[in-house]
């Protein structure tokens, strides 16, 4: 059955409880089909990154499949917060959205006063998931991942792992590993993948800890950069490198960057049920899934429960981190 069929048997059924209802107050009019009007999808970042072409691949497939326009609205600040407080603001009735991005989010509000915590989002589904991994430049002389833990626990000062952010799940990972590990790791932060990576190749740091997203793809199969380790749970098919798992580092698998979609606290179940409908048929359109590209497209479709436990799950784990 297709959303919009599901949601006009469930309209119709809200209808004739309503005519069969009593009461003092006179009859509720009958819930207009959804969506009636323009949607909007904010985007909390600048036009050009990664979420911000899934938001727009996605806008796409969204008109078709409801039948109204969906506005792309780049509303960047605070780490995401501006396009969340945002989103917070609106109506709950699903006619404004927004792409979220994980643990970031979550990071965002755990570390700083930014006015949301997940409890007032209500997840809808999972767009792609990036995995992210450590890098080291093609002449590194570290050739795994032990040499250069060894070398941070030699020498404390000796190893700096260049993160895509300050608060982000880059940096927060790394804390965990010398947290969990006892591995002297010293973050330093820049604004995004393209950041790391010409400080990588420029020899500014010794690692990197970034998305192994399409900016940074071409220069690991160029041979400049290496990776030592990714951070998925499962070996990446389209990359030889062993995982934190593999390596005997079973809790290094939260570094993962998921996409999704959210709305407002109290957006009605029969629109959240609707829109999460609509994200599982995007990720069987093969339009969408190659303009999103297939490696970060799960295998299996996330939807608003399964995002709803990885914003719990990712509270969770990190929640302490950054006090440290």
């Amino acid at each position: 059955m297709t959303a919009r069929r599901t949601l006009a048997v469930l309209l119709l059924a809200g209808t004739a409880l309503t005519g069969c209802g009593g009461g003092g107050g006179g009859s509720a009019e009958a819930p207009e089909e959804y969506p009636t009007d323009d949607i909007e999808l904010l985007v909390p970042y600048t036009a050009g990154g990664p979420t911000d072409i899934a938001a727009r691949a996605l806008a796409a497939h969204m008109e078709g499949e409801l039948g109204q326009t969906v506005v792309v609205t780049n509303a960047p600040g605070a780490s995401g917060a501006t396009a969340y407080q945002q989103l917070i603001a609106a109506d709950a009735d699903g006619h404004t959205l927004s792409m979220t991005a994980l643990p970031t989010a979550v990071l965002n509000y755990l570390s700083n006063e930014v006015g949301y915590t997940r409890e007032d989002f209500a997840p809808v589904g999972v767009v792609t998931q990036v995995p992210s991994g450590i890098v080291v430049p093609a002449d590194s002389p570290y050739e795994s991942l032990e040499d250069l833990f060894d070398a941070a626990r030699a020498d404390p000062q000796a190893v700096t792992v260049g993160t895509p952010g300050a608060t982000n799940t880059h940096a927060a990972e790394t804390r965990r590993i010398t947290q969990l590990y006892d591995v002297p790791l010293t973050v330093v932060p820049f604004n995004g993948n393209a950041e790391v990576q010409t400080a990588l190749l420029g020899g500014n740091v010794t690692a990197g800890f970034a998305n192994l997203s399409q900016d940074i793809l071409p220069a690991i199969e160029s041979g400049d950069l290496r990776v030592l380790a990714v951070g998925s749970p499962e070996p990446l098919p389209y990359l030889d490198a062993p995982t934190f798992v593999e390596l005997g580092y079973p809790e290094l698998v939260q570094s993962t960057t998921t996409f999704g979609v959210i709305a407002p606290a109290g957006t009605p179940e029969e629109v959240v049920q609707t829109l999460e409908d609509t994200l599982r048929s995007a990720a069987e359109e093969p339009g969408v899934v190659g303009a999103l590209d297939e490696r970060y497209v799960p295998a299996e479709f996330i939807g608003a429960d399964g995002l709803g436990e990885l914003f719990a799950e990712t509270e969770e784990t990190f929640r302490d981190v950054l006090a440290d």
